[in-house]
């Protein structure tokens, strides 16, 4: 056991669902996942205004709440990824890697020696409560999920050297920078979009490595790289998106009840 929810599925092989925050500075955010049914959430410090206090709150709250939040960096800037780990992020999700190189300083900078060169950092963490020395350390690194974004084509070569990268637990593709990249913005199932992701899940196969789906969310889109063998591991959205799409069906709603009761008055 890993002391990681979505980690431990994830490396077995079981459904997974996780959506981004990048609208919510509450913890309340933690409850709304648990009772959601989403195993995990990833605190979007790359596409939002949040601060690195903000998130380790959200974050330190998950951990007492058997969700797994982890964090999306803006940059590998190996000081934000040491605080926002001793805040009690849950992992790291690394996006725009294109080197093997570059995996393995996400590596350096996430992991606590001997596998890293993250410096210990005293933390409130019920998963290591009553260990100490190199068993505290194997426990921390154990339950730190490392996801690497590959997110153009140049990277998508690189897959296999990314993927091997010993303490990367995951490849992700961002199908919507993938695309943007190849000058095929959302066109998730062109034939060159396909032949990318046929060809990273290829090359994480013999790292043993999961290939996540990103940015995808039609479920006739996700089928098809399921299909190829990419990871049941399910991006649902963000929280910003779902209050959208709850706050326009909500005004729907209203609308059309208004439209039934008075437009055929209005109309004479």
């Amino acid at each position: 056991m890993s002391g990681n929810l979505l980690k431990e599925r994830l490396l077995a092989g079981r459904p997974c669902h996780v959506f981004g925050v990048r609208l919510a500075r509450s913890v309340n955010i933690v409850t709304l996942a648990r009772q959601s049914g989403h195993h995990g959430l990833y605190v979007d410090l790359q596409h939002s205004t949040m601060t690195a206090e903000a998130a380790a709150q959200i974050c330190h709250a998950a951990m007492f709440a058997g969700v797994t939040a982890f964090v999306r960096v803006p940059t590998l800037d190996p000081g934000l990824i040491g605080r926002l780990l001793d805040g009690g992020a849950q992992g790291i999700l690394a996006p725009g890697l294109r080197t093997g190189a570059e995996a393995e300083a996400l590596v350096r900078s996430a992991l606590l020696p001997p596998r890293g060169e993250r410096s210990p950092g005293l933390v409130i963490d019920p998963r290591v409560e009553g260990l100490s020395g190199a068993a505290q350390l194997r426990a921390v690194n154990d339950a730190t999920l490392l996801i690497a974004m590959i997110e153009d084509e140049a990277a998508i070569a690189q897959a296999g050297a990314i993927a091997s990268v010993d303490g990367i637990d995951a490849v992700q593709i961002g199908g919507h920078d993938l695309t943007t990249s190849m000058g095929l913005p959302g066109e998730y199932l062109h034939p060159r979009v396909q032949e990318a992701f046929r060809a990273a899940i290829a090359a994480c196969r013999p790292a043993g490595k999961p290939l996540i789906i990103g940015g995808i969310r039609k479920p006739e889109e996700i089928a098809v790289y399921l299909r190829m063998g990419a990871a049941r591991c399910y991006f649902t959205g963000s929280d910003i998106g779902f209050v959208q799409a709850g706050a326009r069906a909500a005004a729907e709603r209203v609308a059309a009840l208004d439209a039934d009761l008075f437009a055929p008055a209005e109309a004479r």
